[in-house]
């Protein structure tokens, strides 16, 4: 059953239309920032979701809600240059077919976020010149649309990706280097972007659609189809952890966004074993797997 209820497929169509794809909500933390530059900070959540909110990021007839996006900034340090440091928290969501639930698409914390900022500047939206402070939120908004589309159609998120490989790579080269450069930490923004692009995770997205589109989408009509696509999903990364390093910055993101729902998915699914394959593949989220074993 093709089931285009959002339209999204359009994703391939080029007609323009005045539709924004994003809805975004932004909160700031300053606790750990001085007086002064708290007041300088004053109107900086809303200017964000200004230009996130009353941007177009594509060039596609945006048929749908838009897509629900959370960030959340936590403020480290500011200095008299008006430069600052933050750690921000980023997750978007996926209205899930004939349902009143969304599944979680992506939440990630991104911990070094380094800007210049000056109280009521103006931000222009122009995604293919970087510059930190709009270069960081063009690039999460191009990875949400890339995620956001793999769900609807293979390889659908393609182009957003390559898009924000490109902002990312720019970033690099910056002056404000620290959280782009490749190889940098345990996170970095070229990485995470590539592993997307990598032939090595063409399977993973295939699967990654599959789950979304022809399991959680159908539930409604065949309830056993969620947790078939996903045992199908479990199978496609087990034998993507023998061929890729294990700390991959795609699948570290994808157990850290998904490992709940696939808890819940999985509870009444009579083979309990199935709980130790995901503690092979997905270690860090291994208490939380015995836990669900344990159920009964």
């Amino acid at each position: 059953m093709r089931k285009l209820f959002f339209s999204f497929l359009v994703l391939f169509i080029s007609e323009v239309t005045f539709a924004q794809e994003i809805a975004a909500k932004v909160t700031v933390n300053f606790e750990s920032l001085q007086t002064e530059f708290r007041e300088k900070l004053v109107n900086f959540s809303s200017q964000i979701e200004d230009y996130i909110n009353r941007n177009k990021w594509t060039d596609i007839k945006w048929e749908g809600p838009r897509i629900p996006v959370s960030i959340q900034i936590y403020f480290r340090s500011g200095n008299t240059s008006n430069k600052y440091s933050a750690q921000v928290v980023i997750s978007s969501q996926r209205p899930i077919y004939q349902s009143e639930k969304s599944t979680l698409m992506l939440k990630l914390i991104d911990p070094n976020w380094e800007f210049v900022y000056e109280k009521n500047q103006v931000f222009l939206f122009n995604p293919d010149l970087f510059e930190p402070l709009t270069g960081f939120i063009n690039y999460y908004i191009y990875m949400i649309l890339g995620i956001d589309s793999d769900s609807y159609e293979e390889f659908g998120g393609t182009r957003f990706f390559n898009r924000a490989l490109s902002i990312a790579y720019q970033g690099a080269s910056s002056n404000f280097s620290s959280g782009w450069t490749q190889g940098e930490g345990s996170f970095n923004r070229v990485d995470f972007a590539l592993d997307y692009l990598n032939e090595k995770y063409q399977n993973f997205r295939k699967s990654f659609y599959d789950y979304h589109y022809n399991g959680l989408d159908l539930a409604s009509e065949k309830p056993d189809l969620p947790v078939k696509s996903l045992l199908n999903f479990i199978k496609v990364i087990e034998e993507l952890r023998s061929k890729v390093f294990s700390r991959s910055m795609l699948l570290k993101v994808f157990f850290d966004t998904k490992y709940l729902e696939f808890c819940e998915l999985l509870k009444d699914y009579p083979d309990k074993s199935v709980y130790d394959r995901l503690k092979k593949i997905d270690p860090a989220h291994i208490s939380t797997y015995d836990e669900y074993q344990r159920k009964r």
